[in-house]
């Protein structure tokens, strides 16, 4: 089948380009939806001085995206606040005016708005969370506030996904727990996040020396629910590593360096820092095994697809990760990753030496990994979603 060209509007009140890991997946996805023939326009707020595509994809944008940038006018000297209504404002305006096919959102309040404003818009929403269950998680035990809020909270949920033309989710557990908590949403496609191979191509074309010490790799943001915590009290079991933690700001790096088991490997733990977006494949070469130590939390174990995964994959590396619902859609157990229980470092000390120790099964674990990794590409992905997005908006 083939796709008619499409003007897609992607909106979002997060600056694209941007540093966020929502916003370098957004990135991705408007490069791959004009790269797939459409005309992409990105509604954003304008992104810090300085900061590019060029920077994040390592080359130019397609051309086919369109950069629609507002002032970004929040938390300034003159609208000390940060509150995005002023945004919104601006882009149901230019909605109005220019009327693409699609306008494509990531931002739940945003939805809200445009579909109350803008009734006869095809509005697609891709969904990254069950947003009043994360809630409820992360502010439990809940008082009557925070109730409060995760009411208004399934309110615009409810709304939203009942509203909107189509729902991506970017797994099918979130799909299911969204169906589950309010009924048949419509239109809905599942969708896992993806990878760039050229830039892992690049990357695994260089020549490598081995370390002198194996070398485990975590790469990402550090939130509690990553579980960063559960690979650091680990480490103490894992003979003869290092461990290489990238990503994070300087109070939790500090933070992290403080458990007992961190400065009991005061000498084989590396706290890196924030890694620019166009190095991280170079560093995921050099490592020899990457580490998804995602706890159990809703979100870890059921409504992620980390980015890192299938940067990790295309560079042909083993994988050690969670054994969660999520994951296992894409990673299977001793064929293309490596599955241990979640939130237990000894479980994890013992999956990481039984893969230090045989090399020729993290060799076979990598390679299989590399081989999946080519049907998670974000061109792949982008023309999945647009296939469907045309077939929704044209019944």
């Amino acid at each position: 089948m083939t796709v008619r060209p499409m003007r897609i509007a992607f909106i979002n009140p997060q600056s694209v380009p941007g540093d966020l890991p929502s916003t370098l997946q957004a990135l991705q996805m408007v490069d791959a939806f004009a790269q797939c023939g459409h005309a992409v326009d990105v509604v954003t707020p304008a992104p810090s001085a300085g900061l590019s595509a060029r920077q994040i994809l390592g080359r130019e944008a397609h051309p086919g995206v369109h950069w629609q940038h507002s002032p970004a006018l929040r938390r300034r000297w003159f609208f000390p606040f940060s509150s995005h209504r002023l945004f919104y404002r601006h882009a149901i305006q230019w909605l109005r005016r220019e009327r693409p096919d699609v306008a494509y959102v990531r931002n739940l309040k945003l939805a809200e708005a445009i579909l109350q404003a803008l009734p006869q818009q095809a509005v697609v929403f891709e969904t990254h969370e069950l947003f009043a269950q994360s809630f409820a998680e992360h502010h439990a035990p809940l008082g009557l506030g925070a109730r409060r809020k995760l009411r208004a909270l399934e309110r615009r949920e409810a709304y939203v996904y009942g509203k909107c033309r189509g729902l991506v989710a970017i797994t099918e557990t979130l799909l299911g727990d969204i169906r589950q908590r309010y009924g048949d949403t419509g239109a809905a496609l599942v969708a896992p996040d993806g990878v760039d191979p050229e830039p892992a191509a690049r990357a695994l074309a260089v020549p490598r020396t081995a370390n002198a010490r194996p070398a485990l790799l975590y790469l990402g943001s550090l939130h509690r629910w990553k579980g960063v915590e559960t690979v650091i009290d680990a480490l103490p079991a894992i003979a003869d590593c290092d461990l290489w933690i990238a990503g994070g700001g300087t109070a939790r790096m500090q933070e992290l360096a403080q458990r007992p088991s961190a400065r009991a490997c005061a000498g084989r733990l590396h706290l890196l820092g924030q890694i620019p977006p166009a190095e991280r494949f170079e560093l995921i070469a050099k490592s020899d095994l990457c580490l998804l130590p995602l706890t159990q939390s809703s979100i870890g174990s059921r409504y992620t697809s980390p980015l890192k995964l299938f940067e990790y994959m295309a560079m042909g590396k083993p994988i050690l990760a969670s054994d969660h619902p999520s994951l296992r859609e894409v990673l299977r157990h001793g064929d293309n990753g490596w599955l241990v229980a979640p939130d237990d470092p000894a479980r994890l000390a013992e999956g990481a030496s039984k893969l230090l120790a045989d090399p020729a099964l993290r060799a076979a674990l990598g390679a299989q990994a590399l081989a999946d990794s080519r049907r998670y590409t974000w061109r792949a992905r982008a023309e999945a979603v647009t296939k469907w997005m045309e077939s929704i908006c044209s019944a």
